[in-house]
């Protein structure tokens, strides 16, 4: 079996564990938990480092929370995400009424850790949707969590395209120059906007720079 042959199986595996879970977890949950492990071993962890640290800006995790934690809680769960008003009140739930086995925890196998990495990314990328009145989707952040951009940086990008009815799956057409002119306008023109909240000491052709440098 080659690498490829080896990761596919890996991913698979991962998917197979999450799938199995849909009674546990949602469908919903599952789907775009599934959608993450599909990314692939180290786009996924990349994902889910972005999708943590911008929950964690936005106050609906902790920093000591992991995301693999929160997806083996989910697993052991007898709720589910709509048995909550809130998916906040979801991860509080989770948190402080669902333990686990460290010991049996820290034995999972890579595999096993990247179906729970990416159900518990799947939480918080609900709660930051619902925190932002958002769709946010595993693309997006594979698009920003590859551009290593910062959680106030997606956060504002986030927020900018809802203002201005840009769609958040149009971001990496826009980023590859794959849009007409005025749609690409558009889209430099929000950005202009994001980053100026962000870094208002910046000249306007300094943040002008800045956006060009977002392109591939």
């Amino acid at each position: 079996m080659g690498l490829w042959d080896r990761v596919c199986s890996f991913v698979s595996s991962a998917c197979s564990v999450i799938n199995s879970a849909v009674s546990s977890i949602g469908r919903g949950i599952a789907n775009v938990a599934t959608s993450i492990a599909n990314l692939g071993v180290d786009l996924a962890a990349k994902v889910a480092d972005a999708i943590k640290s911008v929950g964690i800006s936005l106050g609906i995790i902790k920093p000591e929370d992991t995301m693999e934690e929160l997806g083996e809680r989910a697993l052991l769960s007898d709720k589910k995400p709509e048995n909550f008003e809130s998916i906040n009140d979801y991860i509080d739930y989770l948190k402080n009424n669902v333990p686990f086995d460290k010991e049996k925890f820290a034995n999972l196998d890579d595999k096993e850790l990247l179906a729970r990495s990416s159900i518990g990314a799947s939480i918080t990328l609900k709660g930051i949707n619902e925190k932002l009145n958002a769709t946010v989707t595993p693309e997006f952040m594979a698009t920003v969590a590859s551009q290593e951009l910062e959680a106030n940086e997606i956060i504002e990008t986030i927020k900018i395209y809802k203002e201005k009815e840009l769609k958040l799956e149009d971001y990496d057409l826009y980023l590859n120059d794959e849009l007409n002119l005025d749609e690409s306008n558009k889209h430099s023109d929000a950005l202009v906007e994001a980053y100026q909240k962000l870094e208002p000491e910046l000249s306007l052709e300094q943040i002008e720079q800045k956006v060009m440098g977002l392109s591939k």
